[in-house]
C-alpha cells in the first residue's frame, strides 16, 4: 500500500477524541506492520483507548529507538471546513481532513520507516518499536501515561536496560520568510498548568448596585494576570537564536545575534511582542497565561456574589511552578479572589543532545534546499514529556517544511498536508530510522 493510501484510509477514522474509533486506527496501523514483519500488540487502557506497539527486533543492550505518534484528534467545526474533513480528497496536491498534520500523517512515517526496516532484511543494532497511543489529545492519562506505567517494558524500559530514545511530535519545518528553511528538533516543551479563578462579592438589585460586584473583582484579576509574563532567554531558545541567526541576513539576522548574546535578555523585552505577531517563536521568549472560559450571573437584574474564569497557563521549562502559582494566588486574593482548580500536564526536563539528535541534525540538510537545524522548545504539551520524565532522551521533529498558513490548520480549519512533500518526508524519516538503528 503506498503511504498516502494508508494516510487517507487513517484520515476517514473518525478518531476525535473523546468518543472517537481509536481502535480501528490501530487496527489498520497493526495490519500494515503486521504484514512487514514485525510483531504488533494492541493494549485497551482502562477508559477504553487503544495503545498500538509493534517492534523491528534488536538488541537490548543499546537504547531502543521508539517512534511515538498518537491516533486520537481533536474536535472539528465541520460547516467551516472547505471539504469534508473526514474524506481525505486528494485535491490540488494536498490531502484534506483531521489530522494529516497532527498527527496521522507522522504516524504513517513512522510506520512506512520500522516496515521497510523490517523488510530490508537488515539486522538493527538495536530494538525499533512503533508506539501508536490514544489519548493525547486530552493530556495522555489513558494513552502514553498509562503505557509507561502499567506496560513500561513494552517502550523499551527494563531493569538493567538504557533509557530509549524517542521521536515525537512537536516541531515542524518552517518557511517564514527567512534566507533558509528552518528545521527546528524540540529538546522539552512548556508545561500546561490548568486553573481557575473565583472572585467573589455582594450580591444584591441591578438597580442598587453594591460597592463590592463579584464580576468586576474577576475583570481587575484577569486584566492583572492574563498575558505574556516578562521575557527571557531559556539556554535552549538563546541558542536557537544564534542559529537563526545563520538563517537570516539584514537586521533580522542581527536581532537573532543580539538575542543569542549576552544583551538578549534586554533585547527579548524589547522584541517579544513584535515576534509574537510574526509566529510561534516570540510565544517561547515568555510564560502566558489566557482566559478560556467566563461564567457568572444568572438574572440580568440580578447582582451575582460569585463569578468564575478559567485559565490555560504555558510555563517554560525552567518556570517554578509552585512559585508562578503562589503569585497568581496573591493577585487574586487582592481583588476578593481564590486560585483554584489548580492542575498541570507535566513539568519534564530538557532532552540532552543524545545520538539520535545527531542523526536528526544530520537529516535535518536533506529536507530543503539549505535548511537549518535549529533546537527548539514546543509551545505545546506531547507525550513526549512522560518519556522525558522517565529519563529517554526524546525529540520533537518531522521532516517536512510547511508554510505559516498551514502550520495554522493544525486544530483549526481545513487542515492538509502537501503531498510531495510528505512522499519526501516519508523516505527522509526511513532514511533516519535505518540509520539510527544501525
Amino acid at each position: 500500500m503506498e503511504p498516502v493510501e494508508l494516510l487517507r484510509q487513517l484520515l476517514q477514522t473518525r478518531s476525535v477524541n473523546p468518543a472517537g474509533d481509536h481502535h480501528t486506527v490501530a487496527e489498520l496501523v497493526g495490519a500494515y506492520l503486521a504484514n512487514a514483519g514485525l510483531r504488533t500488540k494492541v493494549l485497551t487502557s482502562p477508559g477504553g483507548h487503544a495503545n498500538l506497539v509493534a517492534r523491528v527486533e534488536g538488541p537490548t543492550d543499546r537504547p531502543a529507538l521508539v517512534l511515538l505518534s498518537h491516533s486520537d484528534v481533536v474536535p472539528v467545526e465541520e460547516h467551516r471546513w472547505s471539504r469534508d474533513p473526514f474524506g481525505a480528497e486528494l485535491v490540488d496536491g494536498f490531502v484534506w481532513g483531521r489530522g494529516a498534520l497532527d498527527m496521522k500523517g507522522i504516524t504513517v512515517m513512522h510506520s512506512v520507516a520500522a516496515a521497510q526496516l523490517a523488510a530490508s532484511g537488515a539486522t538493527p543494532d538495536r530494538e525499533v518499536i512503533v508506539a501508536l497511543v490514544g489519548d493525547e489529545e486530552a493530556g495522555g492519562d489513558d494513552g502514553a501515561r498509562w503505557l509507561l506505567e502499567d506496560h513500561p517494558e513494552l517502550v523499551g524500559f527494563g531493569d538493567h536496560r538504557p533509557a530509549p530514545e524517542v521521536l515525537g511530535e512537536g516541531a515542524y519545518g518552517i518557511d517564514a520568510g527567512l534566507d533558509r528553511s528552518v528545521l527546528p528538533i524540540a529538546l522539552g516543551e512548556k508545561t500546561a498548568l490548568w486553573f481557575d479563578v473565583v472572585a467573589t462579592g455582594e450580591s444584591g438589585h441591578g438597580a442598587l448596585p453594591p460597592t463590592q460586584q463579584a464580576i468586576r473583582n474577576l475583570a481587575a484579576t484577569l486584566d492583572q494576570i492574563a498575558g505574556f509574563g516578562t521575557p527571557r532567554l531559556h539556554p535552549v531558545i538563546r541558542e536557537q537564536f544564534a542559529t537563526l541567526a545563520t538563517a537570516a541576513s539584514g537586521s533580522t539576522a542581527a536581532i537573532f545575534r543580539g538575542l543569542a548574546s549576552p544583551a538578549g535578555p534586554v533585547l527579548a523585552r524589547a522584541v517579544a511582542a513584535r515576534l509574537r505577531e510574526a509566529g510561534a517563536l516570540g510565544l517561547l521568549l515568555s510564560d502566558s497565561v489566557t482566559p478560556t472560559t467566563v461564567a457568572a450571573g444568572y438574572k440580568s437584574n440580578v447582582v451575582p456574589s460569585d463569578a468564575r474564569a478559567s485559565f490555560d497557563a504555558r510555563l517554560l521549562p525552567d518556570t517554578d511552578i509552585p512559585d508562578f502559582v503562589a503569585s497568581l494566588q496573591q493577585q487574586a486574593a487582592a481583588r476578593s479572589g481564590d486560585v483554584t482548580n489548580v492542575t498541570h500536564k507535566g513539568h519534564g526536563p530538557v532532552s540532552s543532545k543524545g545520538p539520535l539528535f545527531d542523526t536528526l541534525h544530520a537529516a535535518s540538510t536533506q529536507i530543503a534546499e539549505a535548511a537549518v537545524p535549529a533546537v527548539s522548545l514546543s509551545p505545546g504539551i506531547t507525550d513526549l514529556r512522560f518519556f522525558r520524565a522517565r529519563g529517554a532522551s526524546a525529540y520533537g521533529w518531522t521532516p517536512l517544511v510547511l508554510t505559516p498558513e498551514l502550520l495554522a490548520t493544525i486544530h483549526g480549519h481545513d487542515e492538509r498536508i502537501p503531498v510531495d512533500g510528505f512522499d519526501h518526508a516519508v523516505t527522509i524519516m526511513s532514511d533516519v530510522v535505518h540509520d539510527a538503528a544501525s
